[in-house]
């Protein structure tokens, strides 16, 4: 089971994301319908642990088993999606690949995302989401502490 809680006012979402490098290409979610770009990850589930969720998720969408993700950051989102308030709280990783994916897999069940990767010098005009992603990409930050992102929307 998934660690989304619903409630009255809105939704609690426990996710995990990951910075996914392989030479100068970053590799992410793209949605299709909305324009932007996201970490390659998903829910955390019930009695799991942020660095297993996160190596699952990378298994599963990508089709890879890594053992070297490193965490980064715990992002706290505030935002709204379709008409309801939503509070996610995203343990941040980072996977460096030794050799670029030639053929990314589509294991996503929704029409409108597909996974890409980008050179480093096209990130800056991309919409990434959080924006706190884009700002660790670019400034090659290592590990940071703890931030809150009240200005996101999805």
């Amino acid at each position: 089971m998934d660690l989304t809680l619903q409630s009255g006012d809105g939704m609690l979402n426990i996710r995990v994301g990951a910075i996914i490098k392989s030479n100068n290409h970053y590799y992410f979610h793209y949605d299709k319908k909305k324009n932007y770009y996201a970490l390659i990850g998903g829910r955390v589930k019930y009695f799991e642990s942020s660095d297993s969720a996160i190596k699952r998720e990378i298994n599963e969408e990508l089709g890879i088993e890594c053992n070297k993700v490193q965490f980064v950051t715990t992002i706290q989102n505030f935002f709204e999606y379709q008409n309801t308030s939503i509070h996610e709280i995203l343990f941040m990783y980072k996977l460096d690949l030794d050799e670029h994916i030639k053929n990314i897999p589509n294991n996503h069940n929704q029409n409108n995302i597909d996974y890409v990767y980008v050179n480093l010098t096209d990130i800056p005009e991309l919409d990434i989401r959080p924006e706190k992603a884009k700002e660790i990409i670019l400034k090659q930050i290592d590990i940071q502490p703890l931030f809150i992102d009240r200005n996101s929307t999805k």
